[in-house]
């Protein structure tokens, strides 16, 4: 009983240490959008395929927590709403491709705004996508840009 017991528990203790090796490795998204049920959402999605994502609820709050992350919690990449009442789309846009131009970014909004998508990635974001979206094109766009961190010129 004493073996198992020994066994079970260095078992456990290098699954747990696995386990805190992948997330360290994990790539961090920075979800902004109002919208809690879809900020939720695709921070759960996100989640599945092995992202650490965080979500924010406004564009303020979003440049603020990209602020305060440091080189050990850095992001790889950003969903961006575009059509937010709190600092929109398009001005954050602008801040990430001043500020933070090694960070990917990936707009979203409905299809009403869809003039804004496209002056989206015109401006500066890598792609976009038309909400409500689709699980499996959120997966392959986010598998795509933020599959490793892509420098910017």
């Amino acid at each position: 009983m004493k073996l198992a017991a020994v066994v079970r528990h260095d078992t456990m203790t290098e699954q747990k240490s696995h386990t805190t090796a992948e997330s360290s490795e994990r790539r961090r998204i920075l979800v902004i959008d109002h919208d809690d049920e879809i900020r939720q959402s695709a921070c759960t999605q996100l989640r599945l395929w092995g992202f650490d994502a965080i979500g924010e609820r406004d564009g303020l709050s979003g440049l603020a927590r990209l602020a305060r992350s440091t080189a050990t919690d850095e992001f790889s990449g950003m969903l961006l709403e575009m059509d937010m009442p709190v600092l929109g789309g398009m001005a954050v846009l602008q801040e990430m491709k001043d500020r933070h131009p090694a960070i990917p970014v990936i707009v979203m909004a409905r299809t009403l705004h869809i003039d804004k998508l496209r002056n989206a990635v015109r401006m500066w974001a890598q792609e976009y996508l038309v909400k409500p979206f689709d699980p499996e094109l959120l997966k392959l766009k986010c598998a795509s840009v933020f599959s490793e961190r892509r420098r910017r010129m």
